[in-house]
């Protein structure tokens, strides 16, 4: 399995303070790595010390497999914090800028990056006039100069209207899907990052409380129908036969869980009832994806 990123122990101490506290990343290349959590809870930090704006006081970095970092950092691209950007130019003199500080000998790339960030009809426009979310895209355009494999974007959306938010989102799957780019993203804003991420870190007070697939959080959260009867068996063999639910299990409590259905409970009681079965509770459990995310942030869920 290739990795473009792996911490061991990383740490950083402000004011005799752990603000990143034994930080232990993965992310796997063709990965959109959302990482989660509050203001102040770290994710910037570690971030710029992955990068080199910062020095860890502990721990290690492997970036695409080696501890070369001076190597590993040329394949990267950041937009961390405001986009910084020439206010007075346009958004292909900012590129072009970046183009010629990069060495980058291609002149068509500039036109490449402004086909690619949707900016290519922004024409005498200067970069103080634009939009916020323009800006944000130019900040990107800025990070894709050197052609990275693994792009750092900490809060992209932040302070965007919702069409702002749509442009960037989109712009993220393409960098992904057509481009192959390995993504991290730094949110506190968890219902985007659910449109898109495909694995998720949480960090809370310095320390990385989660990781985990989209797909396991697909089962976290998933939502059931959970029943509790006097006869496993035989319950289970009438929501079959009966009601044709074969999407269910019965876990180590005992409880019937029943994905399927999930608006058919009183089906499911009048069915059991019917046949002799005691139901000792029928409950819909599960929750949404904000709510598993923001437990797991002020340490009120296990991991």
């Amino acid at each position: 399995m290739d990795y473009v990123l792996k911490t061991k122990d990383l740490t950083k101490i402000y004011a005799r303070k752990a603000v990143v506290n034994n930080v232990n990343l993965e992310i796997k290349k063709g990965d959109i790595y959302g990482f989660i959590g509050k203001n102040g809870a770290g994710k910037t930090t570690t971030i710029r010390i992955i990068v080199g704006l910062a020095k860890q006081n502990k721990g290690e970095i492997e970036l695409f497999g080696s501890k070369d970092l001076a190597k590993g950092r040329e394949k990267i691209g950041t937009v961390i914090e405001y986009p910084a950007l020439y206010p007075y130019m346009t958004a292909k003199q900012n590129l072009e800028a970046q183009r010629k500080l990069l060495g980058v000998k291609d002149k068509n790339r500039t036109n490449e990056i402004l086909n690619i960030i949707g900016l290519n009809n922004t024409g005498n426009k200067k970069a103080k006039n634009f939009s916020l979310g323009m800006k944000q895209r130019l900040a990107i355009g800025l990070a894709l100069m050197g052609d990275p494999e693994f792009l750092f974007l900490d809060e992209p959306i932040n302070g965007l209207d919702p069409s702002g938010i749509k442009d960037i989102r989109d712009l993220i799957l393409k960098l992904n899907r057509d481009h192959q780019i390995t993504i991290m993203i730094s949110s506190h804003i968890l219902g985007e990052l659910a449109k898109i991420a495909t694995c998720y870190g949480v960090i809370s007070n310095g320390e990385l409380v989660a990781q985990f697939s989209a797909s396991e959080l697909k089962d976290r959260v998933k939502k059931c129908i959970k029943i509790k009867v006097n006869n496993t068996e035989k319950a289970c063999n009438l929501l079959t036969k009966e009601l044709g639910i074969v999407n269910y299990e019965v876990d180590k409590d005992g409880y019937i869980n029943v994905f399927d259905n999930l608006d058919k409970s009183g089906d499911i009681t009048s069915v059991l009832a019917k046949n002799d079965i005691i139901v000792q509770s029928i409950n819909l459990e599960g929750e949404d994806c904000e709510k598993y995310f923001i437990e797991l942030m002020e340490g009120k869920k296990d991991a």
